[in-house]
């Protein structure tokens, strides 16, 4: 059986199956690892946008100023999250929903 998307399935015999089979424990921890991965994937991605905002961590400011830090490095968070859940969102509609996966790993691979 060649593995389809179930949106181009229109045999209800199939859609069954598919449904079955989508639902089963072994293609929820296959679609798991595949957010795993692209999480981190975007999450290295993500940090090369936003180290020089992470480096103010190590700076020593003067008294006054660690509430600038401190909204800076909030700043720099939560653009980061920002980047990194839009990102995995748009990834895994692209790559990973409605789609079964073979029955190793090594099916995840074009997720990277």
């Amino acid at each position: 059986m060649k593995l389809r998307q179930l949106t181009k399935i229109d045999n209800e015999l199939e859609r069954a199956v598919f449904i079955a089979r989508y639902n089963s424990p072994r293609q929820r921890s296959l679609r798991l690892a595949a957010v795993l991965m692209i999480a981190a994937k975007h999450g290295v991605r993500g940090l090369l946008y936003v180290w020089p905002l992470a480096l103010l961590v190590f700076v020593d400011f003067p008294g006054t100023w660690n509430l600038l830090r401190l909204l800076l490095i909030t700043l720099g968070i939560a653009a980061w999250f920002r980047f990194i859940y839009g990102s995995v969102r748009d990834d895994y509609a692209r790559f990973v929903d409605g789609e079964l996966f073979e029955q190793s790993m090594a099916a995840l691979r074009r997720v990277l």
